[in-house]
């Protein structure tokens, strides 16, 4: 017991926090204004066997109804209750111990101590836990002789939040298995490295380092124990183990842990988690092999900008292989990432062999009051594959300080008036117009507002008929390409464009085919996609797949089909399209090709560059993991029999099936007058099936679409096609 009391004095002494003593009376809890002592919640634990679920829920600790709850494992050489193993020691004064109880069972003789505290004042509070037992501390934090070690921090309105490792880091059963599940075996939080062990007893499992850790890069700070408690009792289950390491030095460190297993004395395997790590920013990130991470900081303050769930922030990912001629590259069709969270991470191993990687942040989705920063993108790459993105944005003060919710001249007089103390005059939103960012209002500020108001007037840009929800994205051929305040050369230039950048189209104007309107390094305009040669200045992603067109006459019929594009280039066909295709079609729907004698089952095309605005005004939302089922309903509903039906699900659904969702709309006279049929003889009966899809990370709300059915008679024809529109949400 004397160390025990000199642990407890010296930790009291070094922190000036004071040590609890079980003998003091807890405190008593009233129900909010009745006087009457109030049960605690259901959620802390009122005996042996809620605490063991507690402690494979939660871990050691929780947080709720105001209410720290931390539930320690307690190993005795007897089954006594004689002694605490533990001694708390808490910030002084900061912290109410409302219950501590001690429950065991016959079962076995680990007990579990339970300890409620509320707390009784606002801002940081400490709490050690001291193991009586041992003289040295099992957590590498600070130094501090402690055999656990927890922090909170409680607001103006008494929320409490845990603020150390284990707020992230998992500490329990329940907590192990969500974690690996989200984030893997090997995972990097800000300057921790996490590997997660799990060993099974049958198979003589044991995991060891085999890292010397001799650049002295990472160093092992601690490990928690996830296993199911209480383990004699469940001595068939798992030992699940995290350890940690945290970034110390800059470099590059490969961290190991093997796990042997012998299930068979004459046989023994391996399993090996490597962690191979870049550590930058004086040690405070850590970026594992072939990951990208993308952050967002505020430039005057270097800060992460804050990203809640209703900003969409995507990133502009281009990504190209060489095609083996030279400047001709292929394109990854993909849905562009969004920033869920900031920093995001991405897992770019699948493009590592990319001859061309870069990755911007769309400036329609940049934060409320932010500005790209003329300062721009800083890309750092590592050996080890990864990539750090960092995009700078500048603070962006409104304006509008007399919140009238315009930012116009009004605003740049008043504060005038202000500065020059003309009685009666009050800024109602201050903070608006200091566009210094230095929390004081001046003449500088006046100046840089009134750049703001002309910048605003010069830039006003002529609105689209029509903006799309889901923009198109196109390349930009030529270079110089000028961008115009509207959709006519009479327009003043706003900018001029570099060849090879990479634009989304986001809105048109009525019967104005020419001009499209979109936004180029946070300026929106228009521009003219035709040279004066006629030919196109842009080229544009999207391609129309796999169209087939099928043909039943009632008898044996010679048929001539013409396709005219409106809106693509035709590429490729089959059997081969030469000013349209002349068969002899039979009632089973089998096709003899004319020019060259071949059989068909349908007449194949696609095109590229394809610039029809597919309506996404109406659809469905789908999981990727139900796209078959909604096809078959879908397909059948609206006309293709079992065959047609297959062949169109069979295409389709590897590319889709895998997406977290799919926003699908199936298209009318947007694709049918962009690609028109000219059948002779005029089929009796017509069904053109061409759907369009968004690949989705995110459910989105959509009003579903009303599908048509398709009756067949006399000589019919049924065509089946698709597009994948790879393009961003547009706030």
């Amino acid at each position: 017991m004397k160390l025990k009391r000199l642990t407890a004095a010296l930790i009291a002494a070094l922190t000036a926090i004071t040590p609890f003593s079980f003998n003091s009376p807890a405190a008593t809890v009233f129900a909010e204004g009745t006087g009457v002592v109030a049960a605690l919640p259901d959620w802390i634990p009122s005996d042996f066997e809620s605490a063991v679920e507690f402690r494979n829920t939660y871990g050691a600790t929780h947080i709720d109804n105001g209410l720290i709850c931390i539930v320690l494992l307690n190993e005795y050489s007897t089954p006594t209750n004689d002694f605490l193993r533990y001694d708390t020691v808490t910030t002084k004064n900061a912290l109410d111990t409302v219950s501590r109880k001690v429950y065991s069972s016959d079962m076995t003789r680990t007990k579990l101590e339970v300890i409620v505290y509320s707390p009784l004042v606002q801002g940081d509070i400490e709490v050690d836990i001291v193991d009586t037992m041992i003289q040295a501390p099992s957590l590498d934090l600070g130094g501090r002789h402690a055999s656990g070690y927890y922090t909170f921090t409680v607001d103006n309105n008494f929320n409490i939040t845990e603020t150390d490792i284990f707020s992230w880091l998992p500490d329990s059963m329940t907590e192990y298995g969500d974690y690996t599940k989200k984030n893997g075996e090997v995972s990097v939080k800000d300057n921790y490295v996490v590997f997660c062990t799990r060993t099974i007893d049958q198979f003589g499992d044991r995991w060891e380092s085999n890292s010397t850790n001799k650049n002295e890069i990472l160093k092992p700070i601690l490990s928690s124990d996830c296993t199911m408690q209480v383990r004699d009792m469940y001595c068939d289950g798992s030992i699940d183990k995290i350890y940690v390491y945290q970034a110390v030095n800059d470099g590059n460190e490969k961290i190991s842990w093997t796990r042997t297993s012998s299930a068979r004395p004459d046989e023994s395997m391996t399993y090996t988690l490597t962690a191979d790590c870049a550590v930058f920013d004086n040690a405070r990130s850590v970026l594992l092999t072939d990951t990208a991470r993308f952050s967002i900081v505020d430039s005057e303050t270097g800060k992460l900008v804050d990203i809640d769930e209703n900003d969409k922030i995507f990133l502009n990912p281009d990504i190209r292989y060489s095609s083996g001629e030279e400047g001709i590259y292929a394109s990854v069709d993909l849905a562009a990432p969004q920033m869920t969270s900031n920093p995001y991470y991405w897992d770019i191993s699948q493009f590592k062999d990319a001859d061309i990687f870069e990755v911007g942040l769309l400036y329609n989705n940049i934060p409320d009051g932010y500005s790209l920063d003329t300062a721009g993108t800083v890309v750092r790459k590592f050996d080890n594959g990864a990539i750090d993105y960092t995009y700078k944005l500048k603070s962006t003060p409104t304006g509008d300080v007399n919140d009238d919710g315009e930012f116009n001249v009004a605003d740049a007089v008043l504060l005038q008036k202000w500065l020059l103390a003309v009685p009666d005059t009050h800024l109602v939103d201050w903070k608006a117009a200091d566009f210094c960012n230095d929390n004081v209002l001046n003449v500088f500020d006046l100046c840089l507002m009134k750049q703001e108001l002309t910048k605003k007037m010069v830039t006003t840009y002529v609105e689209p008929d029509e903006r799309f929800e889901w923009g198109v994205p196109f390349y930009v051929v030529n270079d110089g390409l000028k961008l115009y305040s509207g959709p006519d050369e009479s327009y003043d230039v706003i900018a001029s464009i570099p060849a090879d950048t990479r634009l989304t189209e986001f809105g048109v104007k009525k019967n104005n085919n020419t001009w499209l309107f979109t936004e180029y390094n946070g300026q929106c305009g228009w521009i003219n996609t035709l040279d004066k040669d006629g030919k196109m200045v842009i080229h544009f992603e999207e391609a129309t797949r796999k169209p087939v067109i099928y043909l039943y006459p009632e008898r044996e019929t010679d048929v001539h089909v013409e396709l005219e594009l409106t809106e693509s280039e035709l590429n490729t066909t089959y059997p081969k399209y030469d000013n349209g295709w002349d068969v002899t079609a039979y009632p089973d729907g089998m096709l003899l090709n004319k020019a060259d004698g071949s059989h068909h089952k349908y007449l194949f095309w696609d095109a590229v560059n394809c610039r029809t605005r597919f309506d996404f005004s109406r659809g469905f939302c789908v999981a990727g993991s139900d796209t078959e089922s909604f096809l078959k309903e879908k397909l059948t509903y609206m006309g293709l029999n079992e065959q047609e039906m297959n062949e169109f699900i069979v295409y389709w659904l590897p590319l889709m099936e895998h997406n977290a969702y799919n926003l699908i709309s199936f298209q009318g006279d947007a694709y049918t007058n962009s690609a028109k049929l000219k059948i002779t003889p005029t089929p009796d009966s017509e069904c053109r099936v061409f759907m369009a899809y968004v690949p989705l990370e995110n459910a989105v709300a959509i009003e579903p679409q009303q599908l048509e059915t398709f009756e067949r008679k006399g000589f019919s024809v049924v065509e089946w096609g698709g597009a994948e529109v790879n393009s961003f949400n547009v706030k």
